[in-house]
């Protein structure tokens, strides 16, 4: 694409330029659940080079804020990446997001950077994107009822990516903090044609789901609501907030097998005291994709898949909103 066609150019010609792409402009290329959910899993099954990626820096201001550094970078995908988050708790009461994120590329061969984008999107989607290759691994075949604890973005991100992955979902019970948040949901569930309801009782929502999400608010701190006892024997619990909505104590004993996105950079950044299972983890997406473990292998398995996030998925995702940004000639080129 030339510096006069597209997007719109700013600087001299010649100059070294990165394309900026605003919220506006991410939200406008449309990324469907299922482009998400490949872009993702082809960047995990073509990863062959070994890189110290992975990498997470967090920044603790007080209780209610925090920032964080994510990283990643893949000589097949041809890019590195780095995305930067602030967490407000409460931003809704100034009007605001929570979560605010920046993401940049950077080409691998030269190391420059070549776009900068708003993250928020990306965050959001790819985080729901990540819950629903999860659970096409590893939910119950024919699961049709779903939980969301915790109907905030994440929680209606992941309803819209497991309507998506598992067509044959039916019911949706939530469960949140604020009675409003959770009806709003389900207006969302039954605008999509699906049964909803509002339920009170968290554990109840858990007894009866066949795939549970749990999307509590990123606050240190905050009391878990759920016991493990409530887990149904072949359900599928998926925690997007690390898990801080269950009890700790006998975790292990209720549930079959632990899943999380990535082992290794699990290991590379020391672990993660936030997630509620310490211990050993069966396998990752990887593992699952690539068939080195084979998921599910009981109807009546309980499994729990927790997941800090990875920034590899925003890698990939970030590359196609590129790709299809210059496709369609969105965005500002700037100069550097």
């Amino acid at each position: 694409m030339s510096d006069t066609q597209g997007p719109q150019d700013a600087g001299a010609p010649g100059q070294d330029r990165l394309l900026y792409l605003s919220s506006a402009d991410v939200e406008a290329i449309g990324l469907s659940p299922g482009e998400l959910r490949t872009a993702i899993a082809d960047a995990i099954r073509q990863r062959r080079a070994v890189v110290d990626g992975g990498r997470k820096m967090r920044v603790q201001v007080d209780e209610a804020r925090f920032f964080m550094s994510m990283a990643d970078a893949d000589p097949g995908l041809g890019f590195g990446v780095t995305k930067w988050i602030g967490y407000a708790a409460d931003n809704a009461d100034r009007g605001l997001p929570a979560i605010s994120a920046q993401i940049i590329l950077n080409d691998i061969e030269t190391a420059r950077p070549v776009a900068i984008m708003d993250g928020a999107w990306i965050t959001t989607h790819r985080t729901a994107a990540i819950s629903a290759l999860a659970a096409r691994s590893l939910a119950r075949p024919g699961a049709t009822d779903l939980g969301i604890l915790g109907c905030g973005v994440q929680g209606h991100s992941n309803l819209m990516a497991l309507a998506d992955a598992l067509p044959g979902l039916r019911r949706v019970r939530a469960a949140s903090r604020s009675t409003a948040s959770a009806e709003a949901l389900v207006r969302r569930a039954q605008a999509m044609g699906l049964e909803a309801e509002v339920v009170q009782d968290p554990e109840a929502v858990v007894a009866a789901s066949d795939v549970v999400v749990s999307a509590l608010p990123s606050i240190d701190g905050i009391t878990p609501i759920v016991r493990p006892q409530a887990i149904r024997p072949g359900a599928l619990a998926l925690g997007v907030d690390l898990g801080r909505a269950w009890h700790r104590d006998g975790l292990a004993a209720h549930v079959d097998l632990f899943f999380t996105d990535d082992l290794a950079a699990l290991a590379r950044n020391g672990g993660n005291p936030a997630l509620a299972h310490q211990g050993s983890y069966d396998g990752d997406l990887a593992a699952l994709l690539g068939s080195a473990h084979p998921g599910r292998t009981s109807d009546t398995q309980r499994i729990m898949f927790l997941f800090p996030g990875m920034p590899l998925a925003d890698l990939a995702v970030a590359r196609l909103v590129r790709s299809r940004a210059a496709e369609r000639g969105l965005g500002t080129r700037l100069a550097l």
